[in-house]
C-alpha cells in the first residue's frame, strides 16, 4: 500500500515537471512567432510559421491533456462513446431501411435475413440471388 502512494506521488511530481517544461516550451515557441513578425513575408517564412502553430497546438493539447482530472476524462470518454453509439445506431437504421425497401419493392416473399445473406454475398463481390440493379437502387 506505501509504496503504492509513493509511486503516486512521483508519478505526479514527474507529470507536474512535465507540464511546466511543455509550458516554457510554450513561451519559447509564442515568442519565436512573434519575432517572426518583423522579416518580410515570403513563402518559406508562411511554411516555418504554420509549423511553429501546429507545435503551438500540440504543446497545448498535451498540457490540456495532463492536467485533466479522473472526472473529466471520464466524462470525455463517455461523450465518446455515446457518439460512436449515436452513429452506429443511425447506420444500422440506414441499412434496416433499406433492406426493407428492397424487399417490399422487390422481393416481397423473401425473408430479411436472406436478403441480409445476399448483401453481404454482394459486399464481398461473390455470386448472390439479387441483381446488382436492385442494389443500386432499391426503388422501384
Amino acid at each position: 500500500m506505501y509504496t503504492n502512494f509513493v509511486k503516486y506521488l512521483l508519478d505526479r511530481v514527474e507529470n507536474v515537471k512535465r507540464i511546466k517544461r511543455l509550458e516554457k516550451d510554450f513561451e519559447s515557441i509564442r515568442e519565436e512567432l512573434s519575432k517572426l513578425e518583423n522579416f518580410r513575408d515570403t513563402i518559406l517564412l508562411r511554411k516555418f510559421k504554420r509549423q511553429l502553430q501546429g507545435e503551438l497546438s500540440n504543446i497545448k493539447e498535451e498540457i490540456n491533456r495532463s492536467t485533466k482530472t479522473r472526472e473529466q476524462k471520464e466524462e470525455e470518454k463517455q461523450k465518446k462513446r455515446n457518439t460512436a453509439n449515436r452513429n452506429r445506431s443511425v447506420k444500422n437504421k440506414r441499412v434496416w431501411n433499406f433492406m426493407k425497401s428492397i424487399q417490399r419493392n422487390y422481393f416481397p416473399d423473401m425473408p430479411l435475413k436472406e436478403i441480409r445473406t445476399s448483401w453481404k454475398k454482394h459486399r464481398q463481390g461473390l455470386e448472390n440471388d439479387i441483381p446488382n440493379v436492385v442494389w443500386q437502387n432499391p426503388s422501384p
